[in-house]
């Protein structure tokens, strides 16, 4: 399908190796020549990094068609291409107005994720140089910045408690994070609704109290 020309950039954008084509195909990678070991390590080395920037290629390139195109081309392209990113879309918007000179290497999607809902570019920036000097988890960096200190989920559990706020950022993240067509899973909806009984059950005593 398609014959890849990989190279390795040096600090300053220059290519220092290429590697002889590869044809990528929805089965799996064709090796087109005979590569060293060198060359076969630098294809492991692409196969790292689109992993590591699977969230980012599809911010980006979801951006791009968003900016480039109206809205019904835009659609229909992902109905044509089977991209159903569900209710992470709005989340890959907000990642693609990140400019690529501001990620750091350091931080996953997930961290910018957060960062992205401070208002200024001086916050964002600030919180960025924290997570990265505390390596901080993208949840550790939420937590942090409804603190506005540095707080740790691994503080609260080694206490072997967590408190209710942190309870609350938990499920914001694992909702921010639900499976593309969940709205229509009946089975994962009763899987749901089996895992929040207690919860459901403790929130109606609440009620019933007022």
């Amino acid at each position: 399908m398609q014959i890849i020309e990989l190279k390795r950039l040096d600090r300053e954008g220059r290519a220092v190796e290429k590697v002889p084509g590869v044809r990528i195909t929805p089965s799996g990678l064709v090796f087109e020549k005979a590569l060293n070991i060198e060359q076969w390590k630098e294809v492991g080395r692409w196969l790292q990094s689109c992993r590591r920037a699977q969230t980012w290629l599809d911010a980006d390139w979801l951006n791009y068609g968003k900016k480039s195109y109206d809205e019904g081309d835009l659609q229909e392209a992902l109905d044509q291409l089977e991209f159903n990113f569900g209710p992470k879309t709005d989340a890959l918007f907000a990642l693609g107005t990140v400019p690529i000179e501001k990620r750091r290497p350091e931080l996953t999607a997930s961290h910018y994720l957060e960062l992205q809902k401070l208002k200024t570019a001086k916050d964002q920036d600030k919180w960025a140089k924290l997570a990265v000097a505390e390596k901080l988890t993208p949840n550790d960096l939420k937590r942090s910045i409804a603190s506005g200190e540095v707080v740790r989920g691994s503080d609260e559990r080694s206490s072997g408690v967590w408190t209710l706020q942190a309870w609350v950022t938990e499920f914001e993240i694992w909702k921010r994070d639900l499976p593309a067509g969940w709205q229509d899973d009946k089975s994962w909806h009763r899987m749901v609704r089996d895992w929040i009984k207690p919860v459901i059950e403790f929130v109606e005593t609440v009620k019933a109290k007022e």
